[in-house]
């Protein structure tokens, strides 16, 4: 049976596929590895890198830079598609089509979307799907954790059933590149923001992972962007509208079934609780949120076969890029008036108004019929209660579905932050995101409040190297001088949610938690009860 699947791939590389550009036949060149090796192995950064030479010789549509030079010297390609071709963001910009960013393998491990990725681009440049290129300018990092991709190793992802046998590691030197939202410890985030963010500026973010294991009934899963202090409109019309139409056009058109992304107790047989993972921006989808762009998390079934995983994930691509296709001004129009909405009401309301800096999970108004394999609760030998999985996937109705967040602390948005010129990290930290930090000509004297900072409480686990601090205090209102040459953030630019949500001292995700401020505070509190935070909130 082997050796006549590979004879029917032989032939049908010799078969013009109508429609392609230039009538291209496919090579064997532009397999990926899984398809030459009937999904035995997962790509290596070089062989996606020959995939995409084979491609790119034989089309005129695809522009490629590179993302970064990596730790190791590995270079990360980053490919543009579009029709006509384009080589820069200033003629993406000028198109007004909308820009849709697609990466995959932030985990190592996780393989899937890298392998789709080049699945739908050779589609796209080579088959039936030229047709996605015709309104809107697309985006792909395939391998976006190259160093992590290329540490192969026999059962590193071991929820995937050694399926392939050999997968990379989930860290790269040691980072969760999916914590580094909000922090940058890493060059990879650092080019994310430089090179993608702030150069193409895209309009949606859909970043491809496989989960860690929970025997849902799915073949995928997904999450919207995770608004948190951000304006609700992007993540909203993700959720509600977008996301929707996407699951039932993959089961009209494939019959697999996709759903929330989120875990259950099997414990507590049948659950009655379905819970979304963290709502933090150090996640980059959340991020994306606070940027007031739109952002897809993906997550194909672990326990899946190889082969079944990518083709969930190349049919969640595919229709995703279908509905982009046909609403793509719809989401640039969503995202810009995003944009302004922010812009303004923090300029013309701003130390007037509150959002929230730490939140928790509550349940969306509608339940949710959940797809899970079956467990069946048995006494065990020592008389505990135990669970043995079965093999049938079953339907249990009205869960709760914990897929939303409300804000438990607020704070005052200000119309701008100042803090000290020694905090020189903290601007640079800043303009990484791509935000504007001006320093003061002058000596100047603001109104408004400072966080007192009585205590710092350290989290019990370690995160990308850091212990988290937690700062406890309280607010207090006034006045305070600041030299020339201190930096003065302003918060009337469509960025505003992003600063509030790093500069606040009791934000759960913000500079602060990542210890910016550990080195000043610390000290100071060994010898006093109150310390006040160095960054100043301008309220007038």
């Amino acid at each position: 049976m082997k050796f006549v699947l590979t004879m029917l791939c032989f032939c049908v590389t010799l078969e013009p596929l109508q429609g392609a550009e230039n009538n291209t036949q496919l090579t064997a060149a532009m397999m990926t590895v899984p398809e030459r090796t009937d999904y035995e192995r997962t790509s290596s950064l070089a062989e996606v890198s020959a995939v995409l030479t084979a491609l790119q010789q034989n089309t005129s549509l695809m522009h490629r830079e590179i993302l970064l030079i990596t730790e190791d010297g590995k270079e990360v390609p980053l490919l543009v598609l579009a029709k006509p071709a384009i080589s820069s963001p200033a003629q993406a910009q000028a198109s007004g089509k909308p820009i849709i960013y697609i990466q995959g393998n932030i985990h190592g491990g996780e393989v899937e979307g890298k392998e789709a990725t080049l699945i739908i681009m050779r589609d796209i440049l080579f088959g039936d799907k030229q047709h996605l290129l015709d309104n809107q300018i697309l985006l792909f990092v395939p391998v976006y954790n190259a160093d992590g991709n290329d540490k192969l190793s026999l059962g590193s992802r071991p929820s995937q059933e050694l399926s392939p046998a050999m997968a990379g590691e989930r860290f790269a030197h040691g980072y969760d590149l999916n914590r580094d939202g909000m922090a940058i410890d890493t060059a990879e985030t650092a080019a994310l923001y430089r090179n993608i963010m702030q150069r193409w500026d895209p309009d949606l973010l859909v970043d491809l992972h496989t989960t860690n294991g929970t025997w849902h009934g799915y073949s995928l899963t997904y999450a919207p962007s995770y608004h948190t202090a951000g304006d609700p409109a992007t993540s909203a019309y993700t959720a509600d509208v977008m996301l929707p139409a996407i699951a039932r056009s993959v089961k009209q058109k494939f019959n697999l079934d996709f759903g929330w992304y989120g875990s259950f107790d099997y414990r507590d047989w049948p659950p009655t609780e379905f819970r979304t993972y963290h709502h933090a921006p150090r996640y980059l989808t959340n991020t994306m949120g606070l940027r007031n762009r739109m952002a897809i998390l993906s997550e194909t079934f672990a326990h899946d076969r190889f082969s079944k995983r990518v083709h969930a994930a190349n049919a969640f691509v595919e229709e995703i890029l279908e509905y982009t296709h046909q609403h793509g001004q719809e989401i640039r129009r969503i995202n810009r008036e995003a944009d302004r909405r922010v812009t303004s009401r923090a300029a013309e309301e701003g130390g007037s108004y509150q959002q929230g800096v730490q939140f928790e999970m509550v349940p969306r108004n509608e339940r949710i019929d959940l797809l899970s394999y079956k467990y069946l609760p048995y006494t065990a030998d020592n008389g505990e209660k135990a669970f043995a999985r079965s093999s049938e996937i079953v339907v249990i109705e009205g869960v709760l579905n914990l897929n939303q967040l409300a804000a438990t602390r607020l704070a005052t948005v200000p119309k701008a932050y100042v803090f000290p010129a020694e905090f020189s990290q903290v601007a640079e930290k800043l303009a990484e995101h791509g935000i504007g930090v001006a320093s003061l000509a002058t000596g100047t004297i603001f109104e408004g409040e400072v966080f007192q900072v009585t205590a710092i409480t350290k989290q019990n686990f370690e995160q990308n190297h850091h212990r988290n601090s937690i700062l406890r205090g309280q607010y207090r209102s006034g006045s305070k001088e600041f030299r020339a040459g201190d930096y003065y953030v302003a918060l009337d630019n469509r960025l505003a949610n992003l600063i509030f949500y790093l500069m606040e001292a009791e934000s759960d995700d913000g500079l602060a938690y990542w210890n910016f401020f550990d080195a000043y505070l610390a000290p100071q509190l060994a010898n006093a009860a109150v310390v006040a935070f160095p960054v100043f909130k301008v309220l007038r």
